[in-house]
């Protein structure tokens, strides 16, 4: 959500009149938006790059407000005070329209054929008899670096350039070139410079530099000059010298290149329905014409469309939860810019203006009307359907860890999932880590280039922000890393890991291993090497020191992480001084692994009955049959009504026994069904409950009455009844799965069917005494 900074005494001038604090946050919050922060440039200066920098600057208060990253004509104070003042009814909504062509004709773009290579196409618009002032100038140019980094996805998509026409002649011509024929003086500077110059010259700047790897290893760049061979711009870098636009440009030539033409337009018209309110005739834009010289095509810019949608008014309160009338919606819809009238009964066309490009479907123009119709003033209703929230069993476990390693005088803290490239590798020793873990694409600082696959790096940089802490520092920290899958469908995973650290004078290898032995009691896995329990193993890790490392084994033998003392470049390299004990493992997830046992239970089951009872002949007939009787039941039910005709009723009683007599025949199927699933079920259940015999896996979000406790507390020790047993667990994983298995497979009955058997399938029917 971009943010956008308005000097107070600019946004009092836009409005004609002074707003306290507290009145603007209320106007902000009416009209859908959030007053974030008010502060001064001053201030903010300050806190970014110290008292230093900012001498120069004033305390004159901003407002820093939070705008929609879809509402793109708030991006300025123009637009945003427009917008807020029609929703106060002080003005109406400005008609957008195109200026008559000069004597001379329109400015021309002609876009050369090598252009498709790197930035196809190109829109422009011209704004006649312009007046800025050092704010207005300000706020115009604050708005394409805002368009900049939202829309235009930091120049990638789109490009915008803005010139002095006065100081150029068209028509102007958009290339592509190579970069050693491109040469000219750049904005700002004072000497001309080839492309290839300009890469090297910006390649330090930290404002360009991150622009230059859009088109640095194209063939060619694009370029746009104008009759007399003057470089406009070399977009998306820089625009030229030459053609810079200052306070006293009276004729503004716009130019925006790009990928993604349709942005190119919502840029385009953003700009000028925003800014031709400076002009000699307000909200009156020139058209350029674009010429494509390889197809001749001939386009017209911008577009300053009017788009027409047809809403109905029930549709519209059923979204909000309000019932309004026709004249009323309309009312509502015209304070948020959109033009609406009554065209039918509950039926109200809507003009979208240029400025609304977000309004894509009528759910939009819904949530006009809820903004126009005030949040506080809708009623607040108790849901239809009441659910109990409950934590995932693994959250729920580890929420119970946390409090006992505090208890157990640990720290516990809170990192970043995101991490530098260098913290889970070169400073790890670990060089083969980044193979698997998540990189971010176009990484906004170094910090945050890589998803962390261990939680190692995140505790030492704490450590390294504590050093100055009373020793011993001993920390933890109970979270999930990222590391890649392909055999998942978005080729990631997540693993709930458990890390601390123990810093001090000595290593402290066993302050390290009581808590991996301390964290295993709690989970109910104990000391043993038979494959039931856990146990340590010496093993080289070329992250801890080499003959102070174990492994971690746990049950059946898997690898569950490391323990010992880090090696002495690892502890250098994150800025530490002393010794280091760690230990890292991974938080077997019990419950998620039964889960799965569950799934394959009903999946070979289902398999099983598939051979044996879905795919023959007879039960297709039966199931045909029996659904078609259902239906004509049901139907016959629906004509008579409460009925007292004797003869209907016996009618209806033959229509039951017919049902009831394909029901018995289908029973019989469906005991081959039962002996499937019970078979498979039986021989999952003998096999997996020796491996989580006497282990909680989950712990129940109530507490179990008597009787069930003996199922859910089974072979397990200690008197906490909300200790879930693996069987309990099971059980209830496999009722729940088969059922929607069967809905995902096909092999559920119909609806009809399943109100009128009783049968696994399908919940008790209320309607079989219905003529009793």
């Amino acid at each position: 959500m971009p943010t956008v900074g308005i000097k107070k005494v600019i946004l009092d001038k836009h409005f004609n009149r002074v707003y306290t604090e507290k009145e603007f946050d209320e106007l902000c919050f009416e009209y859908g938006l959030e007053l974030d922060e008010i502060t001064s440039e001053k201030a903010a200066v300050e806190k970014e790059r110290g008292t230093g920098a900012a001498t120069d600057l004033n305390d004159q208060e901003v407002y820093k407000i939070d705008i929609p990253a879809n509402r793109y004509d708030l991006l300025s104070v123009e637009g945003l005070a427009r917008a807020i003042r029609i929703f106060k009814q002080e003005i109406p909504s400005p008609n957008y329209k195109f200026a008559e062509t000069p004597k001379s004709g329109l400015q021309k773009i002609i876009v050369k054929k090598e252009t498709a290579q790197v930035r196809p196409f190109v829109v422009g618009a011209v704004l006649r008899d312009i007046s800025f002032d050092a704010d207005s100038y300000a706020s115009f140019i604050d708005l394409q670096d805002k368009l900049h980094q939202n829309i235009c996805r930091k120049r990638t998509l789109v490009a915008i350039g803005t010139h002095d026409l006065d100081t150029v002649q068209g028509p102007f011509e958009y290339r592509a070139e190579a970069p050693k024929d491109i040469k000219f003086k750049p904005l700002n500077q004072t000497k001309e410079y080839t492309a290839e110059e300009l890469m090297t010259l910006y390649s330090s700047d930290s404002h360009l530099k991150a622009y230059l790897p859009i088109i640095q290893n194209h063939p060619v760049y694009p370029v746009i000059y104008d009759k007399n061979g003057v470089v406009c711009s070399m977009p998306p870098i820089i625009n030229g010298e030459h053609s810079k636009i200052t306070l006293k440009t009276k004729n503004v030539f716009i130019e925006a290149t790009a990928t993604d033409k349709q942005k190119a337009f919502v840029v385009l018209d953003t700009i000028v329905t925003l800014f031709s309110q400076y002009c000699s005739k307000p909200f009156t834009v020139e058209q350029v014409e674009v010429v494509y010289e390889e197809t001749g095509v001939k386009e017209l810019y911008p577009l300053l469309s009017y788009r027409e949608m047809t809403v109905t008014t029930p549709e519209i309160n059923t979204k909000i939860g309000i019932n309004l009338k026709d004249e009323e919606m309309a009312t509502l819809l015209n304070k948020m810019s959109l033009k609406a009238e009554v065209v039918a009964k509950e039926t109200l066309k809507v003009v979208v203006p240029p400025t609304r490009h977000d309004i894509l479907h009528a759910c939009d123009v819904a949530e006009d009307v809820g903004v126009a119709y005030g949040y506080n003033n809708l009623i607040t209703r108790l849901p239809e359907s009441n659910t109990v929230a409950v934590a995932f069993p693994i959250n729920k476990l580890c929420d119970n860890l946390r409090i006992e390693i505090a208890a157990a005088g640990w720290t516990e803290a809170l990192n970043f999932a995101l991490c530098s490239r260098d913290d889970i590798s070169a400073k790890l020793r670990q060089p083969d880590a980044l193979a698997q873990a998540v990189h971010i694409g176009n990484p906004k600082t170094l910090e945050f280039q890589v998803a962390r696959t261990s939680l190692l790096p995140g505790l030492l940089k704490t450590l390294a922000s504590n050093r100055d802490m009373p020793l011993p520092l001993k920390l933890f920290e109970l979270q999930d890393i990222i590391v890649k899958d392909s055999s998942t469908d978005v080729g990631a995973r997540n693993e709930r890991r458990l890390a601390a650290v123990y810093y001090n004078k000595a290593a402290g290898f066993e302050i390290i291993q009581g808590f991996l032995d301390r964290m295993m009691r709690m989970l109910n896995v104990n000391p043993a090497k038979d494959g039931t329990g856990y146990y340590i193993e010496a093993d080289e890790n070329p992250t801890y020191f080499p003959g102070r490392c174990a492994k971690i084994i746990g049950p059946k033998g898997v690898l569950l992480g490391h323990i010992g003392a880090l090696h002495p470049e690892v502890i250098t390299s994150f800025g530490l001084t002393l010794p280091c004990g760690a230990v890292e493992f991974n938080m077997l997830s019990d419950c998620l692994l039964i889960i799965a046992i569950a799934f394959g239970t009903a999946l070979a089951g289902e398999g099983i009955t598939w051979l044996l009872v879905y795919r023959s002949d007879q039960y297709k007939r039966l199931k045909a049959d029996m659904d078609k009787k259902t239906k004509k039941l049901e139907k016959k039910k629906q004509e008579v009504g409460d009925t007292n005709d004797k003869s209907i009723k016996k009618k209806l009683e033959r229509e039951e026994e017919k049902l009831k007599a394909t029901n018995r025949d289908m029973s019989m199927f469906k005991m081959k069904s039962m002996f499937a699933i019970g078979l498979a079920f039986t021989a999952l259940l003998s096999t997996f409950n020796s491996i989580f015999e006497g282990r909680v896996v989950a712990k129940l979000p109530f507490y179990p009455i008597g009787f069930i406790q003996g199922l859910s507390h089974r072979n397990l020790i200690g008197d906490d009844m909300t200790d879930c047993s693996f069987i309990f667990l099971y059980i209830l994983c496999t009722m729940t799965v088969r059922q929607n298995l069967q809905k995902i497979l096909g092999f559920a009955p119909s609806r009809a069917m399943a109100r009128q058997q009783s049968s696994p399938w399908a919940p008790p029917t209320s309607q079989m005494n219905y003529l009793r």
